[in-house]
This record gives structure tokens, sequence and C-alpha cells, in this order.
């Protein structure tokens, strides 16, 4: 729901090295005037900075987080922060849908004219955060997300906690999250099992640029039986995926690896006579004859872990797309 508003940056002489971070549909200023009465404390808040949203809450949640994520929040159910101005108010330069009047726009192109912008980051070390920090403010919450789900390093393998972490990275911004919340939906991964969440994921993340996300809902449609969908989002995933792969954003590594391996099965079953992926396969066959040396390769490993295992018949299975790939010609 659009809520316009500003987030403010409140601070107090008598509270230093503190600063208060909130939202209001009002005016900063008043905002300011009113918890300066209601403190009770000696000296009144003044507004250091303030920047108009479209959705005020969504913003104050995202700098919120991210703030907390980095260890400057004071207390959960608080408002304050121990962190150095500049830092805040790069934090809300990151926030989604902030509003710029046409003065400021104005003010902005005229000082682009006056001021040289050479990148001489020396001076600014203690003013500006890195440059990742500022491009992927999700990326350190993610990749704790990650170690939950995967059990690295001395991490336990937790669902419940990845799934929060997860969704609390797809708030800040990270596209590859989306893939993750609807893949646990799906396989009921520290939640319940639910296909129609899964797909409520998978949408939205396709819909703010996800790409593996069509691929996602494709095998999930697949799996359904429901092959006309299943057949438009191989369609999309095609027309929409990067002409270099993997892409940082839009198409993770670790993405594609799931797809090789979802080829691999594709192919298997269509060389078995599978009549439900004949057109599957017709569609990414291009794809699959680009893709064959890295598709091969997972085909070998499910061989080799079949024949570890003793299962000849899934060994033959993967056997199979092994022999028809090998015959293909590099393209």
């Amino acid at each position: 729901m659009r809520e316009l508003g500003y987030l403010y940056v409140l601070a107090n002489s008598a509270m230093p090295n503190m600063v208060k971070v909130g939202k209001t549909t009002r005016s900063p200023e008043e905002r300011a005037v009113e918890l300066s009465k209601a403190t009770g404390l000696p000296t009144p808040f003044i507004v250091v900075y303030e920047q108009l949203f479209a959705n005020c809450s969504e913003a104050e949640y995202f700098v919120h987080t991210y703030l907390g994520s980095k260890g400057y929040r004071v207390a959960d159910n608080r408002e304050f922060f121990n962190a150095p101005v500049s830092i805040v108010i790069k934090a809300i330069s990151l926030a989604p849908n902030a509003i710029e009047d046409q003065l400021s726009n104005q003010e902005s192109e005229e000082d682009d004219d006056l001021i040289d912008r050479s990148e001489n980051y020396d001076e600014l070390d203690d003013l500006s955060l890195d440059d990742e920090e500022i491009i992927e403010p999700w990326m350190a919450i993610f990749e704790e997300a990650e170690s939950h789900y995967y059990g690295l390093g001395d991490y336990i393998v937790d669902y419940s906690e990845a799934m929060r972490l997860y969704k609390q990275s797809a708030k800040l911004g990270a596209l590859e999250a989306y893939g993750r919340i609807g893949k646990m939906y799906k396989s009921g991964e520290g939640v319940h099992e639910d296909k129609n969440k899964a797909l409520e994921f998978f949408k939205e993340g396709a819909r703010k640029g996800n790409v593996y996300c069509y691929w996602a809902m494709g095998i999930l449609f697949l799996e359904e039986e429901n092959n006309t969908n299943a057949e438009k989002c191989f369609s999309l995933f095609l027309k929409n995926k990067p002409q270099t792969l993997p892409d940082r954003y839009r198409l993770s590594s670790d993405d594609l690896q799931d797809i090789f391996f979802d080829c691999t099965d594709i192919l298997c079953r269509h060389l078995e006579g599978v009549e439900d992926v004949h057109r599957a396969f017709n569609i990414l066959c291009e794809f699959i004859v680009e893709n064959k040396n890295n598709i091969l390769s997972h085909a070998r490993k499910l061989h080799e872990i079949s024949i570890s295992r003793s299962h000849s018949e899934m060994a033959d299975y993967y056997n199979s797309a092994i022999q028809y790939l090998n015959t293909l010609e590099d393209v």
C-alpha cells in the first residue's frame, strides 16, 4: 500500500553519537518538536536529514534492517542507532522509491556542472561505505542465510533461520533469495510444504528480474504435469536470460548449476520416451546444446554417484544422457 511520507534523522546533543531514524507522514520538523516535548531531555531534537518516499514504511524497514545488520542498532524495539550520520544517510540513499522534487533535480544537474566528481576516495574513507556495501546492502544477510541452509563452516543446518534471513535479504534487494525461498516452500524445508506459496515467490522474483525464477516455475509446472505453463516459463527463461552466463544479479552461478542438473533430468526423461517432457525438451534443445559441456559434467557426476551407491538403473539412466551429449558437436 502506498504511504507517502518522510524518513528523518534526528540528533540531540544530550545523546552524543546517537541518532533516531524514523518515519512520518507529516513534517519531520513537527515530529522533532513532538518528540522533544515527550522525552524530557534537556535539549531538543534537531532534524539533520530528511527524505521523501513513496512508501515510507517500506523505506524505514529497509534502513532499519540494513543498519541493524551492521551492528548499529541499540535495541530491536527502538529507533535509535549508534552510527555516524554519514552512514545513516548512505543507508537512506539505498532505500527504494525515494521522491525528488523538481527543484532538487535542477540543483543536482547544476551541481554536476560545477563539482569535480573524480573518484578520489582517499579523503572520504570516514564518510562513505565500501562500493560493495552500497551496491549490495543485502549481501551479508544473504550469505548468513546460505551458511544456515547448507551448514557451512561452524554453522549447523537450520532451515527456519535460513528462511528468516532469506526473506530479510529479499526485502533488502537480494533477487537470488526469491528462488531460494520458493524452493524451500516447494520442498517443505523449515516450513510447511506449499507449492502455491512457492509459485508466489517464484513469480515475484521473476517480476523483479530474477531469471532463474522463470526456470523454477517451469520445473514446478512440469512436475505438476501442467505442460502448457511449463513451456511458457521455459520460453520466458530463454527470452530473458543474460547473454553471458552466469549473471551476478539475475542468474547466479549456484542457480545455473541447478539448471544444468535439471537439464540432465529432462534430457534423460526425453530419451526414455516420457511424453510429458518432449515439448519442454524441444524448447530447451538449443540451450542444452549450447551448454553441452556443463550438462555433460553434471551427468557424469550423477552417473558416478549412482555407481558408487550400486544403483545400476540410475547409472544407466544418466549414461544415456552422457552418450547423447557426446554425439553433439560443440557450439
